[in-house]
């Protein structure tokens, strides 16, 4: 097909409503060939989707360069600018994760989150911030901290905030620090005293922009397990998959407005230290550079046997992806634009482009790539989604849909025909035998990869109850890695605000 809209936005709308009929064909076409146990148009089904939808991005792709050379302008022109001046004075489109702001357009499009979005909101009411944290922790006035003042009314000018900042402490020894839903005039943050005691003013400088970024780029409107919870019976496995991919991207933008405040990239990197090693004292001599290389090449520390992995997943990014990212926004034209001492040495499109394959490391293994042992990667993928699934004794078309989403149309339409002949017992004996021959092959980021996808899957309808918790602990044990990586990531993704 060829698109005919002539603006970006229309454009987004006739892709999106595509793609919308060709899924709804698919899943047809998958229900007749099952129910015929025709195994060649299930495969037809899944290739045919895969071919449309790859037709319609290149179409997609096509029709925005058509658009942009008849209004003589360039790409970046045309990029929605859907942050206001509301909350700051300053260029939130500019200053924005190009990765974070295209999930926020691709949620504004997509009916289903903002239908399950609505009903949290009427369900919900509104979370009284100010009550709750008078109640439950110490607020920080002027006299008790003057120097965390300081710092706030700092950030406050360079952000060009509109509001005041009013800070809370709690007892606990980690180091946490996060932001409460802001009122019309009034911005909360919260902080552990283990980081209030132990972090520097520079450090603490950074800590309170970046909390001071999600507030700005209004990183509430999306609670993430609010709307999962709201959403168990309307939204897909993927559309979680999705909404945790944008909270990590969320990170990247909220760390930019940190250093902003900061303008210190070396007291950035020791804040990352800091939070990483737990190390607060003068025993280490820290030195950025040796920081940042020790961490660039993930793949050796997580194919470290002695290491917990389960410090490295969370709803977060990782610590070496967030530094790295930093490290090449700090040297951006974009950053030169809001920091007159910075001289840009890369440009704007260069940074993102090299911060998407960054933040890439933590999305799932390219599972169509044609290697050696694709074909069983993909196979142990389906079943493990399917055993977790089936954990409750119901496999519904939302998790058929999102299995067909990660595994090649020969691959998916094998599976098909295939598990109605086995038994749950010989699905098992499969996989184990699966893990057997890949142990070896696969990396530990790329079981990690593997086991953090199939948890998130799980928790797609809002709750995971303990029978699917056990078939993701089974698989972990397979896959030699540790289960409290498989608990961390359930906790992250319940806890998420």
């Amino acid at each position: 097909m060829a698109y005919t809209s002539e603006t970006i936005s229309d454009l987004e709308k006739e892709h999106q409503a595509a793609l919308n009929t060709a899924q709804e064909k698919m899943m047809a076409d998958l229900n007749e060939a099952q129910t015929s146990g025709d195994h060649t148009k299930i495969q037809e089904a899944s290739v045919e989707f895969q071919n449309i939808t790859t037709e319609l991005a290149q179409e997609y792709t096509k029709r925005i360069e058509e658009i942009n050379a008849l209004n003589h302008k360039a790409v970046a022109d045309n990029e929605p600018q859907i942050y206001t001046n509301n909350r700051a004075n300053i260029d939130l489109n500019l200053l924005v994760y190009d990765g974070d702001r295209d999930f926020v357009i691709e949620f504004q499009k997509d009916e289903l989150i903002q239908d399950t979005l609505k009903r949290v909101n009427e369900n919900s009411g509104k979370f009284k911030s100010r009550k709750h944290l008078l109640k439950s922790s110490l607020r920080l006035t002027k006299t008790l901290a003057p120097m965390l003042h300081e710092i706030g009314e700092h950030c406050k000018n360079t952000l060009k905030l509109k509001a005041d900042i009013e800070f809370f402490v709690y007892q606990s020894d980690i180091f946490n620090a996060s932001c409460y839903p802001p009122d019309d005039n009034k911005l909360y943050i919260i902080l552990s005293s283990g980081i209030l005691e132990r972090f520097s003013k520079e450090e603490l400088t950074f800590v309170v922009g970046h909390e001071i970024g999600h507030v700005l780029f209004e990183h509430f409107d999306y609670p993430v397990r609010q709307i999962l919870d709201e959403g168990e019976n309307h939204l897909a496995p993927i559309h979680a998959m999705k909404l945790y991919a944008w909270n990590r991207n969320a990170e990247i933008s909220a760390d930019r407005a940190g250093l902003l405040c900061c303008q210190d990239f070396e007291a950035v990197g020791r804040t990352f230290f800091k939070l990483s090693s737990g190390v607060t004292t003068d025993s280490l001599d820290f030195q950025l550079n040796a920081y940042i290389e020790q961490f660039v090449d993930l793949e050796e520390v997580l194919n470290d046997a002695n290491h917990d992995p389960s410090d490295w997943y969370s709803s977060h990014p990782f610590s070496p992806l967030r530094i790295k990212a930093l490290e090449l926004f700090n040297k951006s034209e974009t950053y030169a634009e809001f920091n007159p001492n910075i001289t840009g040495e890369i440009t704007e499109e260069a940074m993102e482009v090299e911060i998407k394959r960054i933040m890439s490391l933590m999305e799932p293994e390219n599972l169509d790539d044609e290697s050696e042992h694709s074909e069983k990667i993909q196979r142990l993928m389906f079943l493990g989604g399917y055993l977790i699934s089936n954990a409750d004794g119901v496999v519904d078309d939302s998790e058929i849909q999102a299995l067909s989403s990660i595994v090649a149309p020969k691959i998916f339409a094998n599976c098909m025909m295939t598990i109605k002949g086995l038994t749950e017992d010989e699905m098992i004996d499969e996989v184990q035998q699966l893990t057997k021959d890949l142990d070896i092959v696969l990396s530990v980021m790329q079981k990690l990869n593997i086991l953090r996808d199939l948890s998130i899957i799980s928790y797609a309808d809002g709750e995971i109850d303990d029978s699917e918790i056990n078939v993701l602990h089974n698989l972990a044990r397979l896959l030699y890695i540790n289960t409290d990586f498989i608990d961390r990531v359930i906790s992250d993704a319940q806890g998420v605000n």
